[in-house]
């Protein structure tokens, strides 16, 4: 009997068939589930979906100074670091600083829950002992939650704080307490936003910081109960530029936030190179309309192992991986440091050797994995 012929229409359609099943297999491979499922399968991860050292952890990495090169062999990755932004892991929470070149440093947020809070506040203060912190210059408190907060007392005990901004609302008698520290701190309240919103500008050597704030009043009721959405939504947008790049930090600010910050700006189109997720990456904000206005290249969120608030959520790791952005998680990564050098260069040094998620689109991403300090 003769064998039957395959026709070229059928060696065609097989042909489309596996350049799908293949690319549907590398778009699994960078989505967040399959990137969670690889790590489970080399044992990088625990159940929780945390790295192997999971929560915080008194193992501190090493540090690369501003005005450093860093080095992989023989080859110099970054030429002279002229800005650093450092996530450090305080679980549910935020605590960023960032370095210039000109040796100012601007704090966003101190903040974690309420368990372990003892333990996370002297890490918290050993990073900054590790990093060689001095003074800080400028501090701002996104909103009175005190998973943002709560650590501050701390560091203003440890470190001459110069300036403070911070939304001067009666939210609770734990807030005012720590107002009244803050005007005892800096020996002012010149730097406050007010129920309509404040717009700060800092000025430095090779860089700008632009603090837009709506205000504590703009998305509120009239009252001064202040429910965590309308709290959430008093973060101020803060938008640094250095070396080329943009950068964009946003506190627990709402889709009510985003919006508002769109309108502000105006245009069709807001082009930053990194973001810090908005409220630990609940679904609460960074909605598509804003990430379309952004685009961002890469992302850091930070959050807790996602047990008790399910951070970040899953339309919102969706959202990322459909655009392609990059992403770093603290409850993945540990303490997390964004290095931009003086030519735009850019690299991630983490504590835990993770991939990031996301990479769908296969960015050139430097990260770099630490050892720990001597």
């Amino acid at each position: 009997m003769a064998r039957k012929k395959t026709s070229g229409k059928t060696v065609a359609v097989i042909a489309v068939a596996v350049v799908v099943i293949l690319g549907l297999l590398v778009a699994l491979a960078y989505s967040p589930p399959g990137q969670t499922l690889i790590e489970k399968y080399m044992g990088k991860l625990d159940e929780g979906g945390n790295g192997n050292n999971g929560g915080n952890t008194q193992i501190l990495p090493a540090y690369t100074a501003l005005g450093s090169d860093v080095t992989i062999g023989t080859e110099v990755a970054l030429d002279n670091i002229v800005f650093e932004a450092h996530f450090i892991d305080v679980g549910q929470g935020d605590a960023i600083v960032l370095e210039f070149q000109d040796g100012k440093t601007v704090m966003i947020d101190a903040g974690s829950t309420s368990t372990g809070l003892a333990d996370c506040r002297a890490e918290t203060l050993a990073y900054l002992r590790h990093i060689g912190l001095d003074k800080i210059e400028f501090l701002v408190v996104t909103h009175p939650d005190t998973d943002h907060y709560n650590m501050l007392e701390a560091v203003m005990d440890a470190y001459v704080v110069d300036n403070v901004i911070y939304n001067a609302c009666e939210k609770n008698q734990t807030y005012t307490k720590f107002i009244s520290r803050i005007i005892e701190e800096t020996g002012n309240d010149s730097m406050v936003i007010d129920a309509d919103g404040e717009d700060y500008t800092i000025d430095g050597a090779g860089y700008t910081v632009k603090i837009y704030a709506p205000g504590y009043g703009t998305f509120g009721d009239g009252d001064d109960e202040y429910d965590a959405e309308e709290s959430n939504g008093m973060s101020p947008m803060i938008v640094v530029e250095t070396a080329g790049r943009k950068l964009l930090f946003t506190g627990d600010g709402t889709v009510e936030t985003e919006t508002w910050f769109i309108e502000k700006m105006g245009g069709a189109s807001y082009d930053v190179d990194f973001l810090k997720a908005g409220h630990h990456g609940s679904n609460t904000s960074t909605s598509q309309a804003f990430l379309d206005f952004v685009t961002p290249e890469y992302c850091v969120i930070m959050c807790d192992n996602g047990e008790e608030y399910s951070h970040p959520d899953t339309e919102v790791m969706n959202r990322l991986f459909d655009m392609g952005v990059v992403t770093y998680r603290t409850n993945r990564h540990g303490n997390i440091v964004l290095n931009i050098d003086e030519d735009g260069d850019m690299a991630f040094a983490v504590e835990r050797e993770v991939p990031a998620e996301n990479n769908k689109n296969g960015i050139n991403d430097l990260m770099l994995v630490t050892a720990p300090a001597a």
